[in-house]
């Protein structure tokens, strides 16, 4: 760290020290702290607290402290660390390389560590229970079996015990570990015990720390056996939870602000290239309450140094607001003006929220910065949409002139594995707890966010892969549509030659034929049947010619033409067929008029040779944007389920073919093809286009 020495603040605050520790939401971390930051205060050493920046186990490579350019590393291992073993110390070396790390809570090899020193009180503590109390049976409810701590315990308390064993099998000690040092873990522990062991069978239950103590007497005092109401216990850290009369909790107390103090007088002397030794060791003391069966203990409120009460209250109350109104945010935006109020609630000055592109593993070489104030004021000039390095973001928002009294802290926001950003805030050393509790508030909306992000992006991308596939349906529908319309005038042109080839060469040789027969047929009966026949046959063909392709379509509108096919049909078949039409005909389309009358041509057929229709009405009918065909028999209708195999082997085609062909020429037209028929009860074949426009006309 570059240093200069004409600057009344850089002189002040000589060196730029890490406090490496989980969260600042508990009191033993909350303790450590405050020791190390009135340390840093009295050398004039610049410390920044750093929460959530490594994982518990194995560590990892941090980066926050490359980018805070840091000339110390105060480490909480008996925190951050599963074990003390060699391994796990030249980690710990190889991670903040070359920079000089000293080690609080375990004794790590090759790294300066100051410890508490918790033997002789953890012994004491025992004494204390078989001499004066005359316990003999002990239930020990301890924390994580591999964790430093709870093995430095629960092996004073083996050693000890083991000894009394020894020599009188009226001692016994029991051993349960649970998974965390918490208040809900000793309730379980507790309820598990008792409930496999319904009659009490010890006298005293020794707590792997206050917090588990807490959670015993909760569950003891209330829903445990009778036999284990009030049943003496022992605690160890001595929180302030502990002194209160309601738990008056016999316990060791740590020496935590002193931990936190040495640890940074040991860190000065490092960087002053002093001598300091290896290891350095804090005695703890033993704290008799009222717990382990003595009376007599009442809380002496006026020995308190913590915040006052209300003031507490108010701080709490005002983590429980800004966490309601960030809950719903969908926005970074919804975030600012709940966090700038709770800031200054909980007087707040100096402030920057930075965050990552996106959620990730390890952190990464930039982010944006979201939020910075200074003395309370917003930075408006800050472009939050820039991505910057870590370097430089560190160096504007820690660039402002500090008061040593209250030290800086640095929160990475992380949900699970998932780190999101961090903030680095200024409070008083008393009240970072609070800024700590709603960073966690912080860390699930800014996730939230997020995800909201990830979920809107992902619907655009669906919304975009919709509309992609809606262009190439489009555009297959009109090509499958241009296809169709090909098929279908490739039909009409194959029908008009038929008809040609019917009305120009069979039609002459059959009309010539019959000139032929009628010459001698008075005379001969066999020409007389010869000439009926092919005069017969004549007419039919004629008509079959007409059929394919009708001529008057050329130049009669399609209400004559239909009408004349009304005519035709009727003519040929034994039944009625009516024709219809209403409101003013319009021009139409030679598409239109042959589509039309297909459409027209096919139902009749189906009418007369499926339906065994007696009476059929076509009617068209002209409205101001459609036009309106409509084919109707008194038939049996349609009934599929009747279709049987054989039915398509003895026709010529499926009766389907004809039905679909009315619908793609419907299709053709813009319009809709509808049929309404039930068994017994007729058809109905319903046909609707629209009108075409003068444009479109001119077009065709």
């Amino acid at each position: 760290m570059e240093k200069t020495p004409s600057s009344w603040y850089n002189q002040i605050m000589s060196y730029r020290v890490g406090l490496f520790l989980k969260y600042l939401d508990e009191e033993y971390q909350a303790s450590i702290f405050r020791g190390a930051a009135k340390a840093a205060e009295k050398e004039g050493i610049e410390l920044i607290c750093i929460q959530g920046d490594g994982s518990d186990n194995p560590i990892i490579p941090v980066s926050s402290h490359t980018a805070l350019n840091l000339d110390g590393i105060i480490f909480l291992s008996s925190v951050l660390l599963n074990n003390s073993s060699d391994k796990a110390a030249q980690k710990l070396k190889d991670a903040f390389k070359p920079v000089p790390v000293v080690s609080i809570g375990v004794q790590l090899k090759d790294i300066p560590s100051i410890i508490c020193q918790s033997e002789t009180s953890v012994k004491k503590e025992l004494d204390h229970l078989m001499e004066h109390h005359k316990y003999k049976k002990f239930l020990y409810l301890g924390g994580p079996k591999d964790n430093h701590d709870n093995q430095i315990r629960e092996n004073v308390i083996k050693k000890v015990l083991e000894e009394k064993i020894k020599k009188s099998d009226k001692y016994s000690l029991t051993v349960k570990n649970g998974i965390l040092f918490s208040e809900s873990d000793g309730l379980k522990l507790a309820q598990d015990y008792c409930n496999k062991n319904p009659e009490k069978n010890i006298d005293v239950i020794l707590a792997g720390s206050d917090d588990m103590a807490v959670g015993i007497l909760k569950y003891i005092n209330s829903v445990a056996p009778e036999s284990y109401r009030k049943c003496p216990i022992v605690g160890f850290d001595d929180i302030p939870l502990a002194k209160t009369d309601q738990i008056a909790l016999t316990t060791i107390k740590q020496p935590t602000e002193k931990l936190g103090e040495q640890a940074v007088q040991m860190m000065w002397n490092i960087l002053r290239k002093k001598q300091v030794a290896q290891v350095k060791k804090i005695p703890s003391t033993l704290i008799i309450r009222n717990s382990c069966g003595c009376r007599g203990y009442h809380d002496d409120k006026s020995t308190h140094k913590d915040e006052h009460p209300l003031q507490r209250e108010q701080f709490l109350r005002d983590v429980s607001y800004y966490g309601q109104e960030i809950s719903s945010a969908s926005d970074f935006s919804e975030i600012e003006n709940p966090l700038a109020e709770f800031l200054t609630n909980i007087a707040c000055r100096d402030f920057a929220l930075a965050i990552y592109d996106k959620p990730v593993k390890n952190i990464p070489a930039k982010a944006r910065l979201k939020l910075h104030i200074t003395d309370f004021i917003i930075e408006k000039k800050n472009d939050a949409t820039k991505l910057l390095t870590l370097k430089e973001i560190f160096k504007k928002i820690l660039s402002s002139k500090k008061d040593p009294a209250s030290p800086r802290c640095l929160y990475h926001l992380r949900v699970g594995e998932k780190r999101l950003g961090f903030i680095l805030y200024t409070v008083d050393k008393n009240s970072p707890i609070y800024v700590s509790m709603a960073g966690m508030f912080l860390s699930h909306a800014i996730d939230r966010i997020f995800k909201f992000k990830s979920e809107k992006n992902r619907a655009r991308e669906l919304e975009r892969e919709v509309e992609k596939r809606t262009a190439e349906l489009k555009k297959e529908s009109l090509r499958r549509q241009k296809v169709e319309e090909e098929v279908l005038k490739i039909s009409d042109l194959e029908r008009l030659r038929f008809s040609l080839d019917l009305h120009d060469d069979i039609c002459q040789r059959l009309a010539a034929m019959a000139m032929i027969c009628k010459k001698d047929s008075e005379k001969n009966p066999e020409l007389k049947i010869l000439f009926d026949m092919a005069t017969e046959t004549l007419a039919r063909t004629r008509q079959y010619a007409h059929d394919s392709f009708p001529v008057e379509l050329d130049f009669a509108d399609i209400c004559e033409a239909l009408q004349s096919l009304c005519r035709e049909s009727e003519h040929f078949n034994d039944l009625k067929i009516s024709f219809t039409q209403s409101g003013t005909p319009s021009d139409l389309t030679s598409e239109q008029k042959i589509n039309l009358f297909r459409i027209a041509q096919e139902a009749l057929q189906n009418s007369i040779k499926h339906a065994k229709a007696k009476n059929i009405t076509l009617s068209i009918s002209f409205t101001e944007r459609n036009i309106n065909l409509t084919v109707t028999d008194d038939g049996i209708g349609l009934n599929e389920k009747n279709i049987s195999k054989n039915d398509f082997k003895e026709k010529r085609r499926p009766r389907g073919l004809g039905r679909r062909s009315m619908e793609y020429r419907a299709n053709q037209l813009n319009g809709t093809f509808k049929i309404e028929s039930g068994k017994n009860s007729g058809t109905k074949v319903i046909v609707t286009i629209p009108k075409i426009t003068s444009a479109e006309k001119e077009m065709s």
